[in-house]
């Protein structure tokens, strides 16, 4: 690769000498000795093979190029002087960008509302959003493929730094003309002889776990049928009677809106009273992006009083 015909200090020079009107003013500007702006215009002009400056005793004027040249030194110097600053900015985690896996039993929204302070804050860092299961999203940031990952917080790697968000109780859909659809509220025994559909993008594995701990006996399991669906598609395996699906409450207004007038909504209790899911916000102590240490202080210091 050839050597460019000029390099920044020798742009610097020009700019000063034709704001000054000379090379002593340039020199007094710049802080230096006349003759290293002398020396430094005399190359660039060979270099060039086309004069910049005509120079008179009473100072430097630039040429017709010369003004061309002087308007181009300016174009460049503004956007190195801009690149320095957005450099420097994104060092600070002001400039850049933050990538975070969301759950997909999230309700759409609720991160957005957590996040809204730092977003108005820090305008000029972009969020980019993706979703999955919360094992594909773990997967995922232990690899570096994103910054945060919004899930449950169950089987979490210790080595992850993890902060509390929200807790969702968790609820029974059935359909209106289910037994146990008039009842505000069931017990977990009252389910044990019902069909649980499971989908992709609720907290599946989390529900299951919590559906055997609550129902399973010696000799007997519950019984779970496991769909890669999601959660619209399994409120319609319970409307066409196929069994019974557990959803966050924050789902509530959703489903309702959609599906309202086949499916019952029913709390579930025992002697510890309703299950929630338990939700953090999860990173990588160890991630370098000045942006990701950015939002975990803000993460940090609006932690949710317990």
């Amino acid at each position: 690769m050839r050597r460019p015909p000029f390099d920044l200090w020798q742009l610097l020079c020009v700019r000063a000498i034709a704001q000054h009107g000379s090379i002593h003013g340039a020199a007094r500007f710049l802080n230096t000795r006349q003759s290293a702006v002398s020396r430094s215009l005399h190359n660039l002009e060979e270099r060039l093979e086309v004069r910049l400056f005509t120079r008179s005793p009473v100072g430097a004027a630039p040429t017709a190029f010369g003004q061309e040249f002087i308007r181009w030194t300016q174009t460049i110097l503004d956007s190195v002087a801009g690149m320095n600053a957005r450099a420097q900015r994104t060092g600070k985690g002001e400039n850049g960008q933050i990538s975070i896996g969301i759950q997909t039993c999230v309700l759409p929204g609720r991160l957005s509302a957590f996040t809204a302070e730092f977003r108005a804050t820090h305008s000029d860092i972009v969020f980019h959003y993706s979703e999955g299961t919360g094992k594909r999203l773990l997967r995922r940031l232990q690899r570096g493929q994103i910054d945060f990952a919004v899930v449950t917080r169950r089987n979490l790697v210790p080595a992850l730094r993890v902060m509390p968000l929200w807790s969702d109780r968790i609820v029974a859909a059935l359909h209106t003309n289910h037994p146990l659809a008039t009842r505000r509220e069931i017990s977990w025994q009252d389910l044990r002889h019902e069909t649980f559909l499971i989908g992709r993008d609720n907290a599946g594995q989390d529900f299951e776990t919590l559906i055997q701990r609550k129902l399973e006996e010696p000799g007997i399991r519950p019984k779970i049928r496991r769909h890669d669906i999601g959660s619209n598609r399994i409120i319609a395996l319970v409307q066409n009677k196929e069994g019974v699906a557990l959803l966050p409450a924050s789902w509530l207004p959703l489903i309702r809106d959609q599906h309202g007038h086949d499916i019952a909504i029913t709390e579930i209790r025992d002697a510890g009273g309703s299950s929630h899911l338990e939700f953090g916000i999860v990173w990588r102590p160890d991630n370098e992006n000045p942006c990701t240490r950015s939002f975990a202080r803000y993460v940090e210091a609006h932690q949710p009083l317990p």
